[in-house]
């Protein structure tokens, strides 16, 4: 249970340092809003993942095979993206204005869930831990093991989510200036524009391939 535990804590850190959507959502508002708006973004986002985990373990995946289940939340993961690309585009043509740290604290948090919980292909990622679990060793998971991992996965998450809030805050106090200010949300809504019709387009072709 320990190596199960420690390596779905290491594979989690590593899962978190990929660059992605949450990540850029994150440090595009806690640019402007300080750690607390970058926490939370982050944290909202572990309450998306854990509902997909927990529809993954329970067999309730298989609602998702429906076609008009996976459209409509593939859309709304699209139309959200698009929204904030076209927030990040925005903020890249304003001056530089710092919110207090607290600002907008319960947005931050609902952004983040709702990042997770409209991108349908998180599920796969979970339903994937089966095997996961099965490459580490264990050959015939039990419910103990999924939830040994997801204990080590989620703990590593939100280890991951202080760190990089505190991280946002250091760079925004001793380096963010205007023209920083400004690439970086010229980058993220670049990103989250991509990340948008991409979602579109695998929805799109997962929608027809069902």
């Amino acid at each position: 249970m320990e190596v199960l535990f420690v390596s779905a804590f290491a594979m989690s850190i590593a899962f978190a340092v990929q660059p992605g959507v949450i990540g850029f959502e994150s440090l595009r508002r806690g640019l402007s809003h300080g750690w607390s708006a970058a926490l939370h973004v982050e944290l909202g986002s572990l309450l998306g993942d854990g509902v997909w985990a927990l529809i993954a373990l329970l067999g309730a995946s298989l609602l998702f095979q429906n076609r008009v289940v996976t459209l409509i939340l593939g859309l709304f993961g699209c139309l959200l993206l698009l929204r904030f690309a076209w927030d990040a585009w925005m903020a890249s043509r304003r001056e530089l204005a710092l919110a207090g740290a607290g600002d907008g604290r319960s947005n931050h948090l609902v952004a983040g869930a709702m990042l997770s919980l409209s991108n349908p292909q998180n599920i796969t990622f979970w339903l994937g831990m089966s095997g996961t679990i099965i490459g580490i060793g264990f050959l015939n998971p039990q419910p103990i093991h999924l939830l040994v991992f997801f204990t080590g996965f989620m703990t590593a998450q939100v280890c991951w989510c202080f760190f990089f809030a505190t991280v946002v805050e250091i760079g925004r106090s001793r380096l963010l200036n205007q023209r920083l200010f400004r690439a970086i949300n010229l980058a993220c809504a670049l990103f989250l524009a991509y990340m948008g019709v991409k979602l579109l387009l695998q929805t799109v072709l997962m929608t027809f391939s069902l």
